[in-house]
């Protein structure tokens, strides 16, 4: 057997979930039980914490606290192995995987299209295949096809600049495939040029916009030069801005004396390097880069974003890519691992779960959304678009009717748009949450980040507030804000299940942020009533460790990352899915599973209310219908909603009685310009009603089995 097999071999064999993927990859058992893991070899054990963390029973590769695979891992094992000429005997079934894996499209699939497209997944599918040898001609179409996404509304972008690392998708994607870029060379050198610096560098803005350049941004316009075959582009200029963006440390930071986000990290160091090679230069302080990237290097094996941050796939990757573009994989031969002390293992006793829905609705009926809280054990309720009356009301009710949630403000500013240097300015990243008594926050349009830190933040964070992301496609301006926050503050956490998406599944790059700040879900609530919202209240949302179920308990809780996403639906197919929290969290969390857990069957979507019943009076001005005198009763069944579509009935009013008579309530609908369903509901009026208690009955049918369902409700006039 050659020498590489055998070490191939030796270094895959560690644990019994290890020996069966080695199966899968076509090692015999036999082989697996002669050999032991090497301690002392970084080679082994790399090989080792791929094979015991991150590959999966799926036959791909995932994020260690996932228990599935991904297509952003998975290309990145794989380009390591591809270095380490490790690459595993059964090409063809990872080949399939990456073929069949797009978050977006294919298996596993847990987040749809978007306004704009991440082309990087498709050049990150091609790469891999490329890699393993594989077929990548069934790509050439849609690759061909690609026009600029300048414009497009889901890059977030005010002035409607593309996001300059998508738009060089094209021609790198068109040269690994042998598409002829002759055709689109002149548009992309006329953008690029727009885009490149008097220093050389590159970045999102155009160049009259002002700002310095990015080195990520400057990595894949310089790789694009490549491949459209121009040279010698500012050259010297910008091999000096490359090795003035390598600190002290030996590692990189994404422009020479950045005023934000100015930390060193493993992208930015991969960026560096890799943009150096492709001028034929190198850092211009070896030994120090050599260093800091061994720094990266854990105990298990794997490389980290930063000196001391957990490993992670991608990042280990960037690691492994930039010693070998330096063809320096045999500096970590001799290299001394860095001891790190163990981190402490924290003690939950006294500690319990609780749930918050970010962005649930702030406006409609106050009293069905104190109802849902209730019946869905939701102990926060972020109000999104409320004013201070509707929260202020929603808490007397809950109050009054001793129902354990507290109310407070979780906004989305749609005039709301801030600037970074260099790249533009965008909305979508400034959802934020506060208490009541601070009510809704004002955010100027086209601030600088610079000035938002010295109002906005400034007054959020001087009352335990602070910023969710939402969404950027936008990866390199993302991560300055983010880097920023995690110095300075700003950012609380990072939303990844919304509507039926998973940001973390389309925008990859989050996941090397989950151990510097908590994964949220995000309701983001549209239309007016809460009652259509749900699906999706009983879908998904974060849960939080905590003592007391408070709004400044549950920021604790955000800024020492105990909370975690969950989701568990039929886009899940009712798998429970939890992203983020640290070890700790996540196993406190799982032991509670039984004490928060909102779901009632496995597999079923009936985790919610068939009807919501609401007697309105005529002080209840929050309400739709409230009466002159006396009161109205008014039952809203169980239709499908999704944004402010109201669709698909799953319950029918059958019969309703008040005090044991039948009456006959109107059905009242309410419609758009454009015919749309907006609400709908039955009202009974009794503006004659007697003093007293009375009792309400609603029979229900379910209308896919034909069950029935009698809903009772007192109240007191």
């Amino acid at each position: 057997m050659p020498k590489n097999s055998l070490f191939r071999i030796n270094s895959f064999c560690c644990t019994l979930s290890s020996c069966l993927l080695l199966g899968f990859l076509g090692f015999t058992q036999e082989a697996v039980a002669r050999l032991a893991p090497s301690k002392n070899n970084w080679r082994a054990d790399l090989l080792q914490y791929i094979n015991t963390k991150i590959a999966k029973k799926d036959g791909g590769y995932g994020w260690e606290d996932q228990p599935d695979s991904h297509l952003t891992p998975t290309y990145a094992v794989i380009g390591i192995l591809h270095h380490l000429n490790q690459l595993p005997p059964d090409k063809a079934a990872l080949i399939r995987f990456v073929q069949t894996h797009h978050p977006q499209r294919q298996t596993n699939k847990e987040t749809g299209p978007s306004a704009s497209q991440n082309r990087n997944l498709i050049y990150q599918q091609i790469q891999a295949i490329t890699w393993l040898g594989g077929d990548i001609a069934d790509f050439k179409a849609e690759v061909s096809n690609w026009k600029t996404q300048a414009g497009n509304t889901g890059n977030y972008e005010k002035h409607k600049y593309p996001v300059l690392d998508q738009e060089m998708m094209t021609p790198i994607c068109r040269s690994l495939l042998n598409i002829p870029v002759a055709p689109v060379a002149p548009e992309f050198l006329k953008y690029l040029k727009s885009r490149q610096r008097p220093n050389g560098s590159f970045n999102n803005a155009p160049t009259t916009a002002g700002g310095d350049g990015n080195i990520l941004n400057t990595y894949w316009s310089l790789y694009a030069l490549k491949v459209l075959g121009e040279k010698d582009w500012s050259k010297t200029e910008t091999i000096a801005w490359l090795q003035a963006c390598q600190r002290n440390n030996g590692g990189y930071t994404h422009q020479p004396n950045p005023i934000l986000g100015g930390n060193d990290e493993v992208a930015y160091t991969w960026a560096g390097i890799k943009a150096l090679a492709l001028l034929e230069a190198k850092p211009k302080n070896m030994e120090a880069c050599l260093a800091y990237i061994n720094s990266l290097r854990n105990a298990d094996g794997g490389f980290g974003n930063q000196p001391g941050l957990p490993s992670n796939p991608v990042a280990t990757f960037y690691a492994i890519d930039a010693l070998k573009t330096l063809d320096k994989l045999s500096y970590l031969d001799n290299a001394t691992l860095i001891k790190r002390p163990e981190p402490k293992k924290m003690n939950f006793s006294g500690y319990q779960v609780y749930t918050v829905q970010f962005e649930a609705h702030g406006t409609g009926s106050p009293t069905e959304a104190v109802m849902l809280a209730d019946s869905l054990n939701i102990h926060l309720w972020g109000a999104k678009n409320g004013n201070p009356n509707w929260v202020k009301t929603a808490q007397k009710i809950a109050n009054d009717k001793k129902v354990p949630v507290t109310f407070f403000i979780a906004d989305e500013p749609y005039s709301g748009s801030v600037s970074v240097p260099g790249f533009g300015t965008f909305n979508h990243i400034l959802d934020y949450v506060s208490p009541v008594s601070v009510g809704r926050v004002n955010f100027k349009d086209s601030t600088s980040w610079q000035d938002l830190q010295k109002t906005t933040l400034t007054q959020l964070m001087r009352n335990n507030s602070g910023l969710i992301l939402q969404i950027s496609n936008n990866e390199p301006m993302a991560r300055i804000i983010l880097d920023e926050s995690i110095k300075k503050g700003g950012y609380l956490g990072i939303s990844t299940v919304h509507f039926g998406q998973n940001f973390s599944f389309a925008q990859p790059y989050y996941h090397q942020y989950r151990y510097q700040l908590p994964f949220v879900t995000l309701q983001d609530a549209h239309g007016t009533e809460s009652w259509w919202w749900a699906n999706e209240l009983a879908s998904h949302r974060t849960l939080f460790i905590a003592k007391k179920p408070t709004y400044d308990e549950m920021v604790t809780a955000l800024k020492n990352s105990w909370a975690v996403a969950i989701r568990h639906d039929s886009i899940s197919e009712y798998k429970t899915r939890m992203l983020g929290g640290t070890t700790d969290a996540r196993q406190f969390i799982q032991k509670e599973e039984k004490n928060w857990k909102w779901w009632k069957t496995a597999n079923s979507d009936e985790n919610r209310p068939w009807a919501a019943i609401t007697v309105i009076r005529p002080t209840d001005s929050l309400e739709v219908s409230y009466p002159e005198k006396g009161v109205n009763i008014r039952i809203r069944p169980w239709l499908n909603g999704v944004r402010q579509m109201i669709k698909d009935p799953q319950v029918s009013l059958i019969q309703l009685k008040i005090d044991q008579v039948v009456v006959e309530p109107k059905m009242i609908k309410h419609t758009d310009k454009k015919g749309a369903l907006t609400d709908t509901f039955y009202l009974h009026a009794m503006p004659n009603i007697a003093q007293g208690e009375h009792l309400i009955q609603a029979t229900l049918k379910s209308l896919r089995d034909n069950r029935t369902r009698t809903i009772t409700q007192k109240f007191t006039y």
